[in-house]
Protein backbone atom coordinates (compact mmCIF):
# COMPACT_ATOMS: atom_id res chain seq x y z
CA UNK A 1 0.00 0.00 0.00
CA UNK A 2 1.06 3.41 -1.15
CA UNK A 3 2.36 5.47 1.95
CA UNK A 4 1.15 8.54 0.50
CA UNK A 5 -2.26 10.24 2.27
CA UNK A 6 -4.24 13.55 1.18
CA UNK A 7 -6.00 15.89 2.46
CA UNK A 8 -8.45 17.77 0.40
CA UNK A 9 -10.27 20.68 1.62
CA UNK A 10 -13.10 22.94 0.86
CA UNK A 11 -12.22 26.68 1.07
CA UNK A 12 -15.77 29.23 2.01
CA UNK A 13 -16.72 27.95 5.82
CA UNK A 14 -14.29 25.52 5.74
CA UNK A 15 -10.32 27.55 5.55
CA UNK A 16 -11.83 31.06 5.14
CA UNK A 17 -14.86 33.06 6.66
CA UNK A 18 -16.63 34.19 3.85
CA UNK A 19 -20.11 34.11 4.94
CA UNK A 20 -21.04 37.41 5.39
CA UNK A 21 -19.77 38.38 2.20
CA UNK A 22 -21.06 35.50 0.21
CA UNK A 23 -24.50 36.32 1.52
CA UNK A 24 -25.08 40.23 1.65
CA UNK A 25 -23.63 40.35 -1.57
CA UNK A 26 -26.24 37.54 -3.20
CA UNK A 27 -28.74 39.66 -1.11
CA UNK A 28 -27.76 42.63 -3.08
CA UNK A 29 -27.64 41.13 -6.31
CA UNK A 30 -31.43 39.35 -5.96
CA UNK A 31 -32.57 43.43 -5.19
CA UNK A 32 -30.82 44.75 -7.94
CA UNK A 33 -32.85 42.62 -10.14
CA UNK A 34 -35.95 43.29 -8.40
CA UNK A 35 -36.65 40.47 -5.70
CA UNK A 36 -37.35 41.08 -2.73
CA UNK A 37 -33.61 39.54 -1.49
CA UNK A 38 -32.30 36.60 -0.63
CA UNK A 39 -31.82 35.30 3.35
CA UNK A 40 -28.72 33.82 4.88
CA UNK A 41 -30.27 30.83 5.56
CA UNK A 42 -31.41 30.21 1.69
CA UNK A 43 -27.50 31.44 0.82
CA UNK A 44 -25.92 29.06 3.06
CA UNK A 45 -27.77 26.30 1.82
CA UNK A 46 -26.13 26.36 -2.06
CA UNK A 47 -22.29 27.63 -1.26
CA UNK A 48 -20.19 24.82 -2.21
CA UNK A 49 -22.76 24.22 -5.49
CA UNK A 50 -21.02 25.80 -9.20
CA UNK A 51 -22.64 29.59 -8.74
CA UNK A 52 -24.79 29.19 -12.43
CA UNK A 53 -25.96 25.71 -10.74
CA UNK A 54 -26.83 27.26 -7.31
CA UNK A 55 -28.40 30.56 -8.30
CA UNK A 56 -31.89 28.42 -10.05
CA UNK A 57 -31.96 26.97 -6.81
CA UNK A 58 -33.23 29.92 -5.13
CA UNK A 59 -35.64 31.44 -7.73
CA UNK A 60 -39.34 30.11 -8.82
CA UNK A 61 -39.49 27.59 -10.76
CA UNK A 62 -40.50 29.40 -13.73
CA UNK A 63 -37.68 32.55 -13.60
CA UNK A 64 -36.18 32.93 -16.72
CA UNK A 65 -32.72 31.45 -17.19
CA UNK A 66 -31.50 34.45 -18.61
CA UNK A 67 -32.64 36.23 -15.87
CA UNK A 68 -30.96 33.87 -13.54
CA UNK A 69 -27.37 34.31 -15.11
CA UNK A 70 -27.92 38.01 -15.12
CA UNK A 71 -27.96 37.47 -11.29
CA UNK A 72 -25.19 35.26 -11.41
CA UNK A 73 -23.10 38.05 -12.69
CA UNK A 74 -24.50 40.39 -11.01
CA UNK A 75 -23.24 39.00 -7.63
CA UNK A 76 -19.79 38.25 -9.33
CA UNK A 77 -19.34 41.75 -9.54
CA UNK A 78 -21.11 42.97 -6.04
CA UNK A 79 -18.49 39.98 -4.39
CA UNK A 80 -15.39 41.47 -6.51
CA UNK A 81 -15.98 44.97 -5.37
CA UNK A 82 -17.17 44.39 -1.57
CA UNK A 83 -14.05 42.39 -1.31
CA UNK A 84 -11.94 45.07 -2.98
CA UNK A 85 -13.50 48.33 -0.70
CA UNK A 86 -12.50 46.55 2.91
CA UNK A 87 -15.79 46.23 4.05
CA UNK A 88 -16.11 42.43 4.20
CA UNK A 89 -13.12 40.17 4.63
CA UNK A 90 -12.23 36.24 3.52
CA UNK A 91 -10.24 35.82 6.93
CA UNK A 92 -8.59 32.47 7.99
CA UNK A 93 -10.20 30.98 10.20
CA UNK A 94 -8.05 30.50 13.66
CA UNK A 95 -5.91 27.53 13.70
CA UNK A 96 -6.35 27.13 9.73
CA UNK A 97 -2.97 28.25 8.62
CA UNK A 98 -1.36 25.72 11.95
CA UNK A 99 -3.05 23.01 10.78
CA UNK A 100 -2.40 23.46 6.92
CA UNK A 101 1.57 23.61 7.89
CA UNK A 102 1.61 20.83 10.82
CA UNK A 103 -0.17 18.45 8.17
CA UNK A 104 2.77 19.51 5.28
CA UNK A 105 5.58 18.98 7.79
CA UNK A 106 4.15 15.62 8.51
CA UNK A 107 4.48 14.93 4.80
CA UNK A 108 0.74 14.90 3.85
CA UNK A 109 -0.08 15.78 0.64
CA UNK A 110 -3.15 18.79 0.68
CA UNK A 111 -5.42 20.07 -1.81
CA UNK A 112 -8.46 22.28 -3.00
CA UNK A 113 -11.80 21.08 -4.06
CA UNK A 114 -14.30 24.29 -3.83
CA UNK A 115 -16.94 25.51 -5.78
CA UNK A 116 -15.27 28.76 -6.23
CA UNK A 117 -14.12 30.24 -9.55
CA UNK A 118 -10.17 29.56 -9.81
CA UNK A 119 -9.38 33.43 -10.12
CA UNK A 120 -11.31 33.28 -6.60
CA UNK A 121 -8.87 30.46 -5.62
CA UNK A 122 -5.67 32.04 -7.04
CA UNK A 123 -7.08 35.22 -4.95
CA UNK A 124 -7.34 33.48 -1.53
CA UNK A 125 -3.83 31.72 -2.34
CA UNK A 126 -1.74 34.98 -2.75
CA UNK A 127 -3.71 37.20 -0.24
CA UNK A 128 -2.86 34.80 2.65
CA UNK A 129 0.38 32.96 1.22
CA UNK A 130 -0.61 29.45 0.87
CA UNK A 131 0.06 28.66 -2.24
CA UNK A 132 3.46 26.52 -1.33
CA UNK A 133 1.47 24.49 1.06
CA UNK A 134 -0.87 22.62 -1.41
CA UNK A 135 -0.26 20.38 -4.13
CA UNK A 136 -3.34 19.55 -6.09
CA UNK A 137 -6.10 22.70 -7.04
CA UNK A 138 -9.56 21.75 -8.68
CA UNK A 139 -12.84 24.36 -8.82
CA UNK A 140 -15.30 24.06 -10.53
CA UNK A 141 -14.45 25.65 -13.73
CA UNK A 142 -12.96 22.70 -15.53
CA UNK A 143 -15.91 20.03 -15.02
CA UNK A 144 -19.08 19.23 -13.21
CA UNK A 145 -18.50 20.37 -9.45
CA UNK A 146 -19.81 19.35 -5.73
CA UNK A 147 -21.62 16.90 -5.43
CA UNK A 148 -19.89 15.51 -8.33
CA UNK A 149 -17.13 13.69 -7.28
CA UNK A 150 -14.81 14.53 -10.19
CA UNK A 151 -12.77 16.72 -8.59
CA UNK A 152 -11.44 14.39 -6.03
CA UNK A 153 -10.93 11.88 -8.68
CA UNK A 154 -8.74 14.47 -10.47
CA UNK A 155 -6.76 15.24 -7.23
CA UNK A 156 -6.16 11.48 -6.82
CA UNK A 157 -4.75 11.46 -9.89
CA UNK A 158 -2.80 14.33 -9.97
CA UNK A 159 -1.02 12.82 -6.47
CA UNK A 160 -1.52 9.09 -6.74
CA UNK A 161 -2.99 8.89 -3.77
CA UNK A 162 -5.53 5.90 -3.41
CA UNK A 163 -8.93 6.31 -2.26
CA UNK A 164 -8.32 4.74 1.09
CA UNK A 165 -5.27 7.42 1.59
CA UNK A 166 -7.75 10.39 0.69
CA UNK A 167 -9.78 12.18 2.90
CA UNK A 168 -12.13 15.26 1.88
CA UNK A 169 -12.85 17.90 4.53
CA UNK A 170 -15.73 20.30 4.15
CA UNK A 171 -18.60 22.31 5.82
CA UNK A 172 -21.23 21.67 3.75
CA UNK A 173 -23.44 18.09 3.26
CA UNK A 174 -22.28 18.79 -1.09
CA UNK A 175 -18.29 18.30 0.51
CA UNK A 176 -19.84 15.31 2.11
CA UNK A 177 -21.53 14.06 -0.94
CA UNK A 178 -18.70 14.41 -3.07
CA UNK A 179 -16.34 12.88 -0.49
CA UNK A 180 -18.74 9.89 -0.47
CA UNK A 181 -19.99 9.83 -4.57
CA UNK A 182 -15.45 9.37 -4.34
CA UNK A 183 -15.65 6.71 -1.74
CA UNK A 184 -13.20 8.71 0.39
CA UNK A 185 -12.97 9.66 4.01
CA UNK A 186 -15.71 12.83 4.32
CA UNK A 187 -14.73 14.82 7.60
CA UNK A 188 -17.17 17.45 8.55
CA UNK A 189 -16.31 21.38 9.90
CA UNK A 190 -18.77 22.74 12.15
CA UNK A 191 -18.11 26.22 12.26
CA UNK A 192 -19.21 27.30 8.22
CA UNK A 193 -22.54 27.23 6.23
CA UNK A 194 -24.02 23.66 7.38
CA UNK A 195 -24.36 22.84 11.01
CA UNK A 196 -23.11 19.58 12.90
CA UNK A 197 -26.79 18.12 12.28
CA UNK A 198 -26.73 18.71 8.73
CA UNK A 199 -23.45 16.99 7.95
CA UNK A 200 -23.99 13.97 10.21
CA UNK A 201 -27.24 13.78 8.02
CA UNK A 202 -25.43 14.03 4.92
CA UNK A 203 -23.25 10.95 6.00
CA UNK A 204 -20.10 12.48 6.98
CA UNK A 205 -17.92 9.95 8.88
CA UNK A 206 -16.84 12.88 11.09
CA UNK A 207 -17.83 15.92 12.65
CA UNK A 208 -15.14 18.64 14.02
CA UNK A 209 -15.80 21.82 15.90
CA UNK A 210 -12.34 23.27 15.87
CA UNK A 211 -9.17 22.76 14.12
CA UNK A 212 -7.73 20.94 17.46
CA UNK A 213 -10.34 18.09 16.73
CA UNK A 214 -9.85 17.94 13.43
CA UNK A 215 -6.23 17.79 13.84
CA UNK A 216 -6.29 14.87 16.30
CA UNK A 217 -8.79 13.03 13.68
CA UNK A 218 -6.55 13.51 10.78
CA UNK A 219 -3.59 12.40 12.71
CA UNK A 220 -5.67 9.08 12.91
CA UNK A 221 -6.47 8.92 9.53
CA UNK A 222 -2.85 9.20 8.67
CA UNK A 223 -2.33 5.96 11.31
CA UNK A 224 -4.37 3.99 9.19
CA UNK A 225 -7.44 4.34 11.95
CA UNK A 226 -11.26 4.73 11.11
CA UNK A 227 -11.40 7.38 13.20
CA UNK A 228 -10.91 10.43 11.18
Amino acid sequence: MSDLKLALFDLDGTLVDSRQLIAESMDEAFRNNGLDGCSYDQVRQIVGIELFEAIPMLLPEDYPADGAVKIGNDFREIFVRNRADGTHTEALYPGARDLLEQLNAEGWLLGVATGKPRRGLDHILQAHDLGGLFVTLNTSCTGPGKPNPRMVYEAMRETGTESDRTIMIGDSSHDIQMALNARVRAAGVAWGFHTAEELAGAGAHSVHGDFGCLGRGLAAFGRGEAAA
